[in-house]
C-alpha cells in the first residue's frame, strides 16, 4: 500500500536519431510564400533593382523556394536566418542547375554573362525572400507557441 505507482519514463529519440516534425500550416505556409517577395518589394522599391526582382525572381522563387520551403517548416523552427541560409542553398542550386542548361544552348561565353546576373541579384535577394518567409510564417502561424518550445 504504500508502495508509489512506476511512472513510466519517456523514450527520447536516440542520439542521431529522427528529430522532431513540427505542424505545417497550410494557410500560413500560403499567405507568407506569396507575402515574402512583396514585403522585400515594398522595403526595397527605391533601389529599382527591388521593382525588377519580383517579376525576374518570382518564377525561380516559386518553383525552387517551395518545395525547399515546404521541406523546411516541418522540420525547422522558423525564424530569419535559418530560412535566409535556405535561400543562398537554393540559390546556388538553381545556379548549378541554370548551368547544365544554358551552357549548351548558348555558349560558354554567354552563359558566363546570363548566369552571373542571376547568381549576383539571387544571392541578393533570395535570402531576403527565404528569410522573410520565415518571418512571415511564424507570424501567421497561429500555434506558434508550440513551435517555440
Amino acid at each position: 500500500m504504500t508502495e508509489m505507482p512506476k511512472i513510466a519514463k519517456r523514450k527520447e529519440a536516440p542520439e542521431g536519431g529522427p528529430k522532431p516534425r513540427y505542424s505545417v500550416n497550410p494557410t500560413a505556409f500560403l499567405f507568407a510564400l506569396i507575402g515574402a517577395p512583396i514585403v522585400v518589394t515594398v522595403f526595397s522599391f527605391w533601389t529599382i533593382i527591388g521593382l525588377f526582382a519580383l517579376p525576374v525572381g518570382a518564377i525561380p522563387y516559386l518553383v525552387i523556394g517551395t518545395p525547399i520551403l515546404l521541406w523546411a517548416v516541418g522540420r525547422i523552427k522558423p525564424a530569419f536566418g535559418a530560412y535566409a541560409l535556405l535561400g543562398i542553398c537554393g540559390n546556388l542550386f538553381m545556379a548549378t542547375c541554370f548551368v547544365f542548361i544554358v551552357v549548351p544552348m548558348v555558349g560558354v561565353t554567354e552563359a558566363v554573362q546570363i548566369i552571373s546576373i542571376y547568381a549576383a541579384f539571387g544571392m541578393i535577394f533570395a535570402p531576403l525572400y527565404a528569410g522573410t518567409f520565415g518571418w512571415l510564417y511564424a507570424a501567421f502561424h497561429p500555434n506558434i507557441r508550440i513551435l517555440q518550445t
